[in-house]
């Protein structure tokens, strides 16, 4: 084991790598998605916008993420990842810098959709979840829930420093200060503790020591082109099923404030319910992670929709604050393990070495759900006064995707993804046996087990 394989007495250096893809990731969704809020009121005020019209920007922000993730995949898996980062902190700034100069709303929108979604989707969550699934293997579910964490972080730490600084700066100045903040943290961060492969250093994932002989090394995992992801059933199964109940769990958080301040709580005491939502979802993110390297991740899955759709039926019953409240925290423990099973179950299923073309293109499939299902939600209350339609819609997509999430072939027990032809699992094609259920390529009609 070389010199710098382990930081400090008995701790593996890829726990240093989530700590930087933690920091990192934190600035930058919390800087973009939680942030954006804090400037729609300036913005309308300044050049005269509607709510509606200054909503869009976030729009344009998640269409971007859809657009670039691909792109930026398939970067991570070429080029080191430091360059990328650092790269993506920079485009981060430069579209801050963007944004507080400019003096058109549509100017602003093409900074949004450029730049700032380029660099939050380069610095942020895709690429430290894929140094993430290349230095752990066996404990990547756990590292991939620490990691989970930083996005609800992000919602913790920086909109309060973003307000702080809009009071001393203004809104401009703000986004020119947040900017240059993001730049020299992701640097120093990336620069100091980020190393691509667990291989760089002479180890293997989780720490262990690089083999001796050619002989007593894995086999190389499978390098994965877009057509044959295309072709992967398990690749569309993952997608859909993990993105039709994220889609709902965001719906959900963009409508629970509203939904309070039409049941009579107050606007203060209906943001409390989505702080204890956001609070208890970080515990569930950590245990989900935890739990998804000793059990199933199908049922782990199936007990996550299920808490989803009892937080539903919950909110279908109109209960007091109080029932509600003590449902926000015990339910969204559960409700915050979707996102870790969806990397893991990706990581699983394709393995590291093209794990960053993977989940850039799951994202650009997945990225639509989200938008709908935020749209159509704003629907059902604009012609109907309730949400009560859009939660009933909410408990079948829970079952849908429960239902494709267990038509996903997982490689066998201690195989994980490395096999090539000849001795191929789920991420190389036709495994010869499963220790879930019976499952074929038939499980998407026309997609092959490629």
């Amino acid at each position: 084991m070389s010199a710098g394989a382990r930081v400090g007495p008995g701790l593996y250096r890829g726990w240093w790598i989530v700590a930087a893809g933690f920091v990192c990731t934190l600035l930058a969704i919390g800087g973009t998605t939680y942030s954006f809020g804090l400037f729609v009121t300036p913005l309308s005020e300044e050049f005269g916008l509607s709510r509606a019209d200054a909503n869009g920007g976030f729009i344009f922000l998640l269409v971007g993420f859809a657009v670039w993730a691909p792109i930026v995949g398939r970067l991570l898996d070429r080029l080191p990842a430091r360059s990328v980062m650092i790269g993506g902190a920079v485009l981060f700034a430069i579209g801050f810098t963007l944004i507080a100069l400019a003096q058109s709303p549509l100017i602003m929108g093409l900074a949004v959709l450029g730049p700032v979604s380029l660099g939050t989707v380069a610095c942020g969550a895709l690429a430290s979840n894929t140094l993430t699934a290349r230095w752990f293997r066996a404990h990547r579910g756990r590292a991939m829930g620490v990691l989970a964490i930083a996005t609800s972080a992000g919602g913790f730490v920086v909109p309060p420093l973003t307000a702080l600084l809009m009071a001393q700066l203004g809104w401009r100045g703000a986004l020119g200060a947040l900017g240059l903040i993001v730049l020299v943290v992701v640097t120093l961060c990336v620069g100091l503790l980020v190393r691509d492969r667990p291989s760089d250093l002479g180890l293997e994932p989780d720490g262990a020591a690089a083999a001796a002989s050619p002989a007593q090394a894995p086999p190389p995992e499978r390098s994965w082109s877009t057509g044959a992801l295309l072709r992967n059933a398990n690749f569309w199964l993952i997608a859909w099923g993990t993105g039709i109940l994220l889609a709902a769990d965001q719906a959900l958080l963009a409508s629970m404030i509203p939904y309070g301040v039409d049941a009579g709580f107050g606007a203060q005491r209906a943001a409390l319910l989505v702080s204890c939502l956001t609070f208890s979802a970080i515990f569930g993110k950590l245990a989900i992670g935890m739990l998804a390297d000793r059990i199933d991740k199908r049922w782990l899955f199936t007990a996550v929709a299920a808490c989803n759709l009892a937080f539903l039926l919950v909110l279908l019953s109109a209960p007091g604050f109080v029932p509600l409240m003590v449902a926000c925290c015990v339910i969204g423990l559960a409700i915050g393990g979707t996102y870790p099973l969806w990397m893991t179950l990706t990581a699983d299923c394709f393995g590291s070495t093209s794990f960053g073309a993977v989940m850039g293109t799951m994202n650009f499939v997945v990225m639509p759900f989200s938008i709908a299902s935020i749209r159509f939600i704003g629907e059902v209350f604009d012609r109907t006064g309730r949400y009560d339609l859009a939660f009933q819609v909410f408990i079948g997509t829970a079952f849908l995707a429960t239902a494709l999430i267990w038509r996903v072939r997982l490689p066998r027990q201690g195989a994980g993804s490395s096999r090539q032809p000849g001795g191929r699992d789920a991420s190389g094609a036709a495994p010869d046996r499963d220790e879930g259920p019976a499952l074929h390529a038939e499980a998407v009609p026309g997609l092959s087990k490629e």
